[in-house]
């Protein structure tokens, strides 16, 4: 069949499953089933060994990753004033707040006076305050400095200066980005999420609700876990039991964003000789859609939830996965938690054995079998991946070492 040209695709028939361009989605998708292979390069990459097995780089990794978006929660987790959530976000300790205008606060969570945390890891509902346990300085939810214990003894204090250290946050498609550098807090979000968020706001996850939030530590460097993530070459190996049958081998469609990028995994039931009419192609039930949020955020776009990944490092050869889902609506029968458990459990399965093989990689990188990984052509996502990480510490550095 001829496919529409993109500039007169039609309405999708199911709300929230738009994609603007989903239409040159299904005609490069075609293409490449067609072709027996993906859109990539003529070329291989290599990536030394070094990369991921040297302390003090990841140390400027560590910082790296504060001077961009973090998934801090899901918006669900926090939907009236008053509400709030404490938790460490990069090695940052982190509180946030909804305030009585609705707006979230992002804050670093330590008293201003001697620098304990205001309240300890948690979240909870109805504050107007927060009160540090050691000496009673309190502050409102706009972080300023409300009150203290006989002030008199601070003749000097700037009150306006010792509220609390601001962060910059935004609530978008269902979640609360935080960049944790306070260096940055007057620096925009949204433009750091630039073709995912609308995105995902199309595809209806600002309604969402978080479900089945876990933290899983691995013994791998955080790298490994988003090489694997960028290419479907291995998906017939090292999924042949659970999902590989749904998937076309080795195939994706990529796009990048500046530094983000979306792969959509086409599903084995496309037929490039008769593919689907433009009016009735709905993307999610043609393939995947994977986003990747620079430098270490990934979410998975399934028929009907997403599942949300933050990689983040926790030392050498160690880091800790935070996932999170986000379904259309807390499950309110028994039926509906199987669905969603059932979910979750096969979503977790096919991931753990990307972990196990990070892990595994993990485990040789010492031993001097490889001097660098080799990526492919149609694993030139991944290749992208460590050339944007590479310029984006090159230009830290920079930065760091001007006058």
């Amino acid at each position: 069949m001829t496919l529409t040209p993109a500039g007169t695709l039609p309405a999708d028939p199911l709300p929230g499953h738009d994609i603007a361009d989903r239409l040159d989605l299904l005609r490069r998708a075609c293409a490449g089933l067609a072709a027996g292979r993906p859109e990539m390069p003529a070329a291989q990459f290599a990536s030394p060994v070094a990369r991921y097995a040297d302390p003090a780089r990841l140390a400027r990794e560590q910082r790296l990753i504060r001077r961009f978006p973090q998934v801090a929660a899901a918006a669900g987790e926090m939907t009236k004033p008053g509400d709030w959530i404490a938790r460490d976000i990069s090695g940052v300790p982190v509180l946030l707040v909804r305030d009585e205008t609705g707006r979230v606060n992002a804050f670093i969570n330590a008293c201003r006076h001697r620098g304990v945390r205001l309240t300890a890891d948690g979240c909870g509902a109805g504050r107007r305050s927060f009160t540090c346990p050691y000496h009673a300085w309190t502050y409102g939810t706009d972080g300023a400095l409300k009150a203290l214990p006989k002030a008199y003894g601070f003749p000097d204090l700037d009150r306006a200066g010792r509220g609390l250290v601001r962060l910059a946050v935004a609530e978008r498609a269902g979640l609360i980005w935080v960049v944790t550098d306070p260096g940055l807090a007057d620096r925009p979000v949204d433009p750091l999420l630039s073709g995912v968020a609308d995105d995902l706001e199309a595809l209806g996850f600002a309604s969402h609700v978080p479900h089945a939030p876990r933290d899983l530590p691995l013994a791998c460097d955080w790298k490994l876990v988003l090489d694997g993530s960028f290419e479907a070459y291995h998906f017939k190996i090292a999924h042949r039991d659970t999902i590989a049958p749904m998937f076309a081998d080795n195939l994706q469609v990529i796009d990048e964003f500046g530094l983000n990028r979306r792969l959509y995994l086409v599903k084995a039931g496309l037929d490039p000789a008769d593919p689907p009419a433009a009016e009735n192609f709905v993307t999610r039930d043609w393939g995947n859609i994977f986003y990747f949020v620079f430098p270490n955020t990934l979410i998975l776009v399934q028929p009907d939830h997403a599942q949300v990944t933050r990689v983040e490092p926790a030392g050498p050869g160690q880091c800790v996965l935070r996932e999170v889902a986000l379904i259309p609506a807390a499950p309110d029968t028994e039926k509906a938690a199987r669905h969603w458990a059932r979910n979750v459990e096969i979503y977790r399965a096919a991931l753990g054995e990307d972990y196990a093989l990070a892990e595994s990689t993990w485990s040789t990188l010492a031993s001097g079998a490889n001097d660098t990984l080799l990526f492919g052509g149609y694993e030139f996502a991944a290749a992208r991946f460590h050339e944007q990480l590479e310029a984006e510490l090159g230009a830290l550095r920079a930065s760091v070492l001007q006058p």
